[in-house]
């Protein structure tokens, strides 16, 4: 899999948020997007996840033949902020909601041992702690057959001991895709062996 990105630029209003991007990402490879809050790294994973849409340029996906943008959903999987829950599921559900949609790489009963939730497998997401639902974003980011998985402030809402969790997984399930982390936080993309700093496309 490779993601070619050529002058792409995303702008709000008049504001160019960056620009003259020129980056070809490639399966195996660990990027990080770095840059200050409010910078636009969330901004840009957005648009190589095909969620906005760029103000100039293109990204280009290609895995054996090109990947319409439409259709690139289908071999990611993302974790961030913006990514929701079903909050009226149990944990349990959710998973088995999740692998009717995508094929999984664990069964959910591992799954459900990995997260260390199994007191906690009936009980409604909604009724989860903010880590908790963080946890539960990362496994289905982790464990769901993708060529590409892009994270986005992986860690918030994390206690020391989950962090050394996703610290644990993150190489795990890592192999052979393409990983995109957007953070501000070292010890969240230390793992990354590309640095792309997103200010350095703002002039």
């Amino acid at each position: 899999m490779i993601i070619k990105l050529e002058e792409l630029g995303k702008k709000y209003a008049r504001e160019w948020i960056f620009k003259g991007v020129n980056l070809t990402l490639e399966s195996g490879k660990a990027y990080a997007v770095i840059g200050g809050n409010g910078s636009g790294k969330s901004t840009f994973l957005k648009l190589l996840a095909g969620i906005s849409h760029p103000s100039k340029g293109t990204i280009t996906y290609v895995d054996n033949n090109e990947i319409e943008a439409d259709d690139i959903w289908k071999h990611l999987v993302m974790a961030g902020p913006y990514t929701e829950l079903i909050e009226e599921f149990t944990l349990i559900e959710h998973l088995e909601f999740h692998a009717s949609l995508k094929k999984m790489t664990k069964p959910v009963d591992e799954i459900i041992e990995i997260l260390g939730l199994e007191k906690s497998k009936n009980k409604q997401i909604q009724d989860f702690s903010s880590g908790m639902k963080q946890k539960l974003k990362l496994s289905l980011a982790f464990f769901t057959e993708a060529s590409i998985l892009f994270l986005d402030e992986p860690t918030s809402n994390l206690d020391q001991r989950n962090i050394e969790w996703y610290q644990h997984w993150l190489p795990l399930v890592s192999d052979s895709k393409i990983v995109v982390i957007c953070s501000n936080q070292v010890y969240e993309y230390e793992y990354c062996n590309e640095r792309i700093s997103i200010e350095s496309y703002k002039k």
